[in-house]
C-alpha cells in the first residue's frame, strides 16, 4: 500500500535534511561502535537497525566499516530512503539495505536485531513513548539500543525553519504548513523518565555539550542459558564502563 506522505517536511524538503545530517549534525559513529559493540568488534552477521534513519547515515556509515555485518535504515520518507539507496549504491554496499516504516509501528523484519539506532528522532514523533516500546519490542533479548537526541533548542530549530522556508519557496499556495511545524528538545529529566519507560536489564545515560545518549539493553530471555548466551552476559560490562569522550 502506497501511503501519502505529501504532508511531511521531510518528504517535501528531504535535499535539505539529507545535507544537514551528511555535513553539519554531528558525527556519532565512535560514540556508536564504543556503546553496541565489543572491544573485538561486531560478530559476523550482527543485524544492527537504523530506525528513523533519515539519509541513512549511520546504516552507511557502520556497513562500510564492518561488511560482515547487516545493517537497516527505516524511515517514513521515501525521497530520504531514495537519497540513501543511492549513497548505498555508489559505496557498493552490499550488506546495507532500507526500507519504508514508521517507528512508531515498526514493521516485521525477517531476522532478529541485534542492536538499534535512534539519532535525532524523539525530538519530532508525536508519540515518543511509542517509539521506546517498538525499539524495545524489536530487538532480540540481550540486544542493545543507542539513542542520541540533541540538548540546544535554538541550534536544534535552525535546520527545522531552513527546511520550513525552502518548503514555502517551492509551495504552490506561497505558504506550506505541513508537520512537524517544530521540534521539541527533551530535557534531561523527561529524557532519562522517557528511556525508563521500557523494563531494560541496564541503562547508560550520559550528557556532553549538545547532546545527550542513552545506551540500554533488552534482558535476555529466561530459556537463554547456552554457551552464546552465557557469553553475552560476560559482554554487559561494556555498558557500565561506556563514555562519551
Amino acid at each position: 500500500m502506497i501511503r501519502d506522505h505529501s504532508d511531511n517536511l521531510f518528504e517535501q524538503c528531504a535535499w535539505f535534511y539529507a545535507i544537514c545530517r551528511e555535513y553539519l549534525f554531528r558525527d556519532h559513529t565512535a560514540e556508536i561502535t564504543e556503546a553496541l559493540f565489543p572491544e573485538d568488534g561486531p560478530l559476523s552477521g550482527t543485524y544492527v537497525l537504523e530506525v528513523g534513519c533519515g539519509p541513512g547515515f549511520y546504516s552507511r556509515r557502520l556497513a562500510q566499516r564492518y561488511p560482515t555485518i547487516r545493517t537497516m535504515g527505516i524511515d517514513m520518507s521515501a525521497r530520504l530512503l531514495e537519497w540513501a539507496k543511492v549513497r548505498a549504491s555508489n559505496l557498493r554496499l552490499q550488506n546495507c539495505s532500507f526500507r519504508e516504516g514508521d517507528a512508531q509501528a515498526l514493521p516485521e523484519l525477517n531476522a532478529p536485531v541485534d542492536a538499534v539506532i535512534c539519532s535525532r528522532l524523539l525530538l519530532i514523533v508525536p508519540d515518543r513513548e511509542a517509539v521506546l516500546a517498538e525499539v524495545f519490542r524489536i530487538l532480540r533479548p540481550g540486544g542493545r539500543c543507542f539513542f542520541a537526541e540533541p540538548t540546544s533548542a535554538f541550534k536544534t530549530r535552525i535546520p527545522l525553519l531552513g527546511m520550513h522556508l525552502a518548503a514555502n519557496i517551492i509551495s504552490r499556495s506561497g505558504r506550506w504548513s505541513g508537520k512537524p511545524h517544530k521540534a521539541e528538545v527533551l530535557c534531561h529529566k523527561a529524557f532519562c523518565d522517557l528511556i525508563h519507560t521500557q523494563p531494560w536489564k541496564s541503562v547508560s545515560i550520559q550528557s556532553t555539550t549538545g547532546y545527550q545518549y542513552a545506551v540500554c539493553q533488552k534482558p535476555y530471555a529466561e530459556e537463554d542459558l547456552t554457551l552464546e548466551g552465557v557469553c553475552e552476559r560476560v559482554e554487559e560490562h561494556t555498558l557500565k564502563n561506556w563514555s562519551v569522550a
